[in-house]
């Protein structure tokens, strides 16, 4: 059997905004195959640098284990890895070098893979797979005499198949050191689902489409209180694009854990949220708190982004999710086209109606192979963030990057004012002059907003 090297690219220390937040996860994708791989026979090791300031540590990895094949694999499932940041990209190209220089065949994956195999190829790599690497990676590890970039292949449906992630392979308690030095609590992340059969058009799919398949709820339980007995995890994030679609699997789910559900988050639409059983059964689940794509306030926009979904919806959503103890959590987009300064009002009010526990504000980002990334490729003045979140327009936009930074201010202003309440604690107090410093600023802010307004982009 092939001696393998299991590696990704995401390191957390070059994206400053995330390593800020300190929600560091373990790699889903790479670890799953990494225990196909070993329940195979192959002889292999798991070099993962999310804590490695340095992408030059991979070569003491590669001379540790000496490696014939090498598969970097950036997590299908991970954010930070589906926006395709040029940090990491740059991460990519510098460990195929490395292990290319020692003599190893190269196999990537992952988002920016599928978007830009052509990249990844003349970097050096020697299999390229766009799409869904399970079936690839199985084959090439075996010794199939694939080569170059490989066509994107039909996806996997029967999930059932799929192992525990090898946890055993990472460091988890510095995951979870990392986790409760800056949260209280350890939170790690579960896969139930892979895919989005919904159409939002700035929303890239680079590898698994719109198609959508489900893991058995009993396998997720299963894998939930693995996490928690033999690791001590104390909460879960669903990593889904979408979590429980089917309100069917939701009931299963809540069946298979009523003995001792285990707190979690997860995303959802707000169409999803349509009545109190779902909810319920969320809660009943363990379900403590729920992000949801709002995107903007003004149903225009949510029509141009093909959200399918409307701002009664929303509040239907917010009120059930409100009325059954779940945390509400709001993503705000700035920036589509056809947005207005009176449209980013109108998020404004509607932040100030529904009062969500947390928000999430970014601008429109044109990830390739998206509607929106065609619509405004002829206005791009750059492809990708170097790094998450930073929030910096990537395209000629209607306004100012003044306006929208004012924008993105103005509403975590208006949220912190509105969330506001006193709590006697250190974590309390340092809230308390976070607020007051948001509301001493609102006016600056809501001023700069107009200003900026009425300036040339």
């Amino acid at each position: 059997m092939a001696r393998i090297l299991f590696a990704h690219n995401y390191h957390l220390p070059l994206d400053a905004r995330e390593a800020k937040a300190g929600k560091p996860y373990p790699p889903l994708g790479t670890l799953v195959s990494a225990a196909k791989a070993e329940a195979a026979g192959h002889d292999l090791a798991v070099y993962d640098p999310m804590f490695a300031s340095r992408v030059e540590t991979f070569g003491d990895a590669l001379d540790g284990h000496r490696p014939e094949k090498v598969a970097i694999l950036a997590d299908p499932h991970a954010v930070a890895q589906k926006m395709c940041l040029t940090s990491m990209r740059d991460a990519a190209f510098a460990m195929i070098r490395l292990a290319k220089a020692r003599g190893a065949s190269v196999l990537v994956a992952g988002p920016d893979t599928s978007d830009r195999p052509e990249l990844y190829r003349g970097a050096g790599a020697d299999v390229v797979v766009v799409g869904e690497h399970d079936a690839p990676v199985a084959e090439w590890a075996a010794g199939a005499p694939l080569a170059g970039i490989l066509p994107r292949r039909p996806v996997m449906t029967d999930l059932s198949t799929l192992p525990f992630p090898a946890w055993d392979r990472v460091d988890m308690p510095a995951y979870a050191a990392r986790w409760r030095a800056k949260h209280g609590a350890w939170e790690m992340n579960v896969s139930t689902a892979r895919g989005c059969p919904y159409r939002c058009n700035w929303c890239a799919k680079p590898t698994w489409g719109r198609t959508y398949h489900m893991r058995p709820a009993e396998h997720v339980a299963a894998e939930v209180r693995a996490l928690v007995g033999r690791y001590g995890v104390d909460r879960i994030w669903f990593t889904d694009d979408i979590f429980a679609i089917k309100p069917a699997w939701l009931t299963s789910y809540r069946r298979c854990v009523s003995d001792s559900p285990v707190p979690y988050r997860c995303l959802t639409r707000v169409d999803l949220v349509r009545d109190a059983a779902y909810v319920a059964d969320l809660a009943a689940s363990g379900c403590r708190e729920v992000w949801m794509g709002v995107e903007s306030g003004a149903q225009h926009v949510l029509d141009a982004m093909d959200k399918d979904c409307t701002v009664d919806e929303m509040r239907r959503a917010s009120g059930l999710l409100r009325d059954h103890g779940i945390r509400r959590g709001f993503f705000l987009q700035l920036g589509y086209p056809g947005e207005t300064y009176a449209d980013v009002l109108a998020t404004l009010r509607l932040i100030r109606e529904l009062q969500p526990d947390e928000l999430g504000i970014t601008v429109s980002y044109p990830l390739p192979g998206t509607p929106f990334h065609d619509r405004v490729k002829e206005r791009l003045k750059a492809t990708n963030w170097a790094s998450a979140m930073d929030n910096e327009v990537l395209f000629e936009a209607d306004y100012p990057q003044a306006f929208y930074d004012a924008a993105r201010e103005l509403l975590r202003a208006e949220h912190a004012l509105i969330r506001f309440e006193p709590e006697l604690s250190r974590h309390g107090a340092r809230r308390a002059a976070g607020a007051l410093y948001h509301a001493s600023r609102w006016p600056f802010h809501r001023a700069k907003l107009a200003i900026t307004a009425r300036q040339p982009s």
